[in-house]
């Protein structure tokens, strides 16, 4: 019942915050005439999702559009040119995330100013018409980071002389950031080149050892060895792909369900004859079942490579991946 009334309490407020400014009375030249936001038709929420840029990736500035729409019983369309003027308004800020913790919500995060782009707050309905010119605000999808419940609330501020629908005067574009993606190398003809250490007989017939990190199946797994003892790290796991490929990333899967011993720090090496290392980088990865990505500073031309586990959570000797694939 708490969580209910929070959420009663939450649409209560925005529809008062909405209507704490009345709208001035309908003159007779204005012919019952309300500009709105037409974003703000659906409701004051509106769902938009940024694809984050991995570093190898080309720049890109997600747009989203906002636009006025000219509505009234006694005009068709606008009788002339009528100035739109928007702003990102965070007067309700404060309120909305109040409402929310009592909702057991997660409160909403402003985007931070070097992500975000609004630099063009006006447009005109023109004469004829009923809608203005799409303006766009932007987030950098290079800059931008994932784990953020970000909120942009945009608000038409002023219609000209024309009075405004000020319950439709206002959208929250709640922003979903999705992690880079990348398509994944072929790997039917991958094996593996070399192990330090894999279970060979303790996980059964068919898991433990290091080939079931590429078989495609998330429920087998590599797995260092356990069974009449447990190696120290570091463990490492290297993989020929039987041709050259150029590399940006690989994607690592831990085993599931399996936080203590799940790879925390992993060195990654390539190389065009197995002979010769380079390193791509050392990177930290998290004790989750998703598959994870690991992005290089720059694209590599090679045959093998070789990820070492150096450090584990839960600080172990053993360590495991359901799955290893690059892109």
């Amino acid at each position: 019942m708490k969580k209910l009334s929070a959420y009663i309490l939450l649409g209560g407020l925005l529809a008062g915050l909405n209507a704490c400014d009345k709208d001035s009375d309908f003159s007779e030249s204005d012919s019952d005439v309300r500009v709105y936001l037409s974003q703000a038709v659906n409701g004051p929420y509106a769902n938009i999702s940024v694809n984050r840029r991995a570093p190898l990736q080309s720049d890109s500035i997600f747009k989203f559009d906002v636009n006025a729409f000219f509505a009234g019983g006694g005009y068709k369309s606008a009788p002339g040119n009528v100035p739109v003027t928007f702003a990102v308004d965070y007067s309700t800020w404060d309120s909305i995330n109040t409402a929310r913790a009592v909702a057991s919500l997660p409160a909403f995060e402003k985007v931070p100013a070097h992500v975000f782009d609004f630099s063009t707050t006006t447009a005109v309905i023109k004469s004829g018409t009923t809608v203005s010119e799409n303006i766009a605000f932007g987030i950098d999808g290079k800059k931008v980071e994932e784990g953020h419940n970000y909120m942009v609330p945009v608000r038409l501020q002023s219609a000209g002389n024309y009075p405004l629908n000020r319950a439709l005067s206002i959208t929250y574009f709640v922003v979903t950031v999705t992690p880079p993606v990348y398509a994944e190398i072929n790997r039917s003809a991958w094996t593996i080149f070399n192990v330090d250490s894999e279970e060979a007989s303790g996980e059964g017939p068919n898991n433990g050892r290091a080939v079931f990190a590429i078989d495609g199946l998330l429920n087998t797994f590599w797995h260092t060895q356990w069974d009449g003892g447990e190696p120290p790290l570091p463990h490492h796991i290297a993989i020929d792909m039987k041709q050259s490929n150029t590399l940006s990333g690989l994607y690592l899967t831990a085993r599931q369900n399996a936080p203590n011993g799940a790879p925390k720090t992993v060195n990654v090496d390539v190389s065009a004859d197995g002979t010769t290392w380079q390193s791509a980088g050392t990177y930290q990865l998290q004790a989750i079942n998703a598959k994870q990505p690991v992005f290089f500073a720059q694209t590599y031309t090679a045959r093998y490579f070789r990820v070492t586990v150096t450090a584990t959570h839960g600080n172990t000797n053993i360590t495991f991946f359901a799955e290893v694939s690059a892109f």
